[in-house]
């Protein structure tokens, strides 16, 4: 029986969060995954893992958030208990140094950090995570990033970092795709057309835009923006000033994305050049909606060059306008892309995926 460790440093909502939570119950034959959340104070899914039926092959451990020597020892001590042979980081800073170092004291060897943000510049910040990968190659774990927008922007400022093969991040589609289905049926018939984001209010994410180009064409559509976050009060502000609905749009965190998504007809990405990913874009992908993204690397990538969904350049609230309007009034051009993401969506199911992992750790 293999034990793998999925690592987490506090379950906040979010797409990293979502990712650990989907590859620690996708089990396969001859396995066990548990959760391990080093900061149980911090877990914004307490609720849903404990009422929840998609949670209940879910194994998570629990701990108080240590500090300094006696986080090692504790992790020390974690590991050689469980006799854990695969372990997954999810998030990569200094904490991840130390539970790398208690795992190899305990003889764990099969180590990965999931990289999933970028880097755009040489920032005192940036410098010590790119010191810090530097250390991850020296001790043998591998790192892997979740598109090739974050590998290649670490590699622009240090060609001496040895990656591990891009692996994306995923879902359980079929899981996601009858949760939306379960949910779709109560929405009211001939509801106005909605358009949704799903992302934190911050900076990696550009609301704003997609604001600015609502306001022009709130007439014919309604727009939720799911998602909380340090911008919120500003987006609210400038939502006002352009004279829209606050409490319509802004609708704060949702745990039960596909019965959100289930009230959407389009999804709108706006982002920036800091977006590493998108998990969001394949959920919408699952729940067969038509897809307009800022043209950035990830968003390039998951969209398979704009194969799967409308790109835009960042920034551009009038060809926003001109998109939006264009897939509002047209059902032909909505389905041209649903089946597009459709076809898509495979390489992102989280059975792929996690096969994709199992081969990472044989190596």
């Amino acid at each position: 029986m293999t034990i793998n460790f999925h690592i987490l440093d506090g379950i906040k909502i979010g797409g990293i969060e979502n990712l650990a939570l989907t590859m620690s119950r996708e089990g396969m034959p001859m396995e066990k995954n548990y959760l391990i959340n080093l900061n149980k104070n911090i877990n914004n899914f307490s609720n849903d893992i404990s009422t929840k039926n998609k949670y209940k092959n879910l194994n998570i451990i629990s701990f108080e958030r240590r500090r300094g020597i006696l986080f090692i020892a504790f992790l020390i001590k974690l590991f050689s208990k469980n006799k854990a042979h695969n372990v997954i980081i999810y998030f990569n800073n200094i904490t991840s140094l130390w539970v790398v170092l208690g795992a190899k004291i305990a003889g764990v060897n099969n180590l990965a950090i999931c990289v999933q943000n970028l880097i755009e510049s040489f920032s005192i910040k940036n410098l010590k995570l790119i010191f810090l990968m530097r250390i991850f190659n020296m001790l043998n774990v591998k790192l892997v990033p979740c598109s090739y927008a974050i590998k290649n922007s670490f590699l622009n400022f240090n060609k001496n970092i040895i990656f591990s093969n891009v692996i994306p991040n995923c879902i359980n589609v079929k899981s996601f795709q009858n949760e939306v289905q379960k949910n779709i049926k109560f929405r009211k018939i001939n509801s106005p057309i909605t358009i949704m984001m799903v992302a934190r209010l911050d900076e990696i994410k550009d609301q704003e835009t997609l604001l600015r180009a609502y306001a022009k064409i709130n007439k014919k559509c309604n727009l939720i923006l799911v998602g909380d976050g340090n911008k919120r009060a500003y987006l609210e502000g400038i939502a006002s000033e352009l004279g829209l609905d606050i409490k319509k749009i802004f609708v704060g965190s949702k745990l039960d994305i596909p019965a959100m998504l289930a009230e959407a007809d389009i999804f709108a990405f706006s982002t920036t050049l800091s977006e590493g990913f998108g998990i969001a874009l394949i959920e919408a992908m699952a729940a067969r909606l038509p897809i307009t993204a800022t043209d950035v690397p990830a968003c390039r990538e998951v969209l398979d060059d704009g194969k799967a969904g409308i790109l835009i350049p960042k920034g551009r609230v009038d060809l926003w306008i001109n998109s939006l309007n264009e897939i509002i009034s047209s059902s032909t051009k909505r389905d041209y892309y649903i089946e597009k993401s459709a076809q898509n969506l495979k390489k992102y199911d989280s059975k792929i995926v996690k096969t994709k992992w199992l081969i990472l750790f044989k190596e």
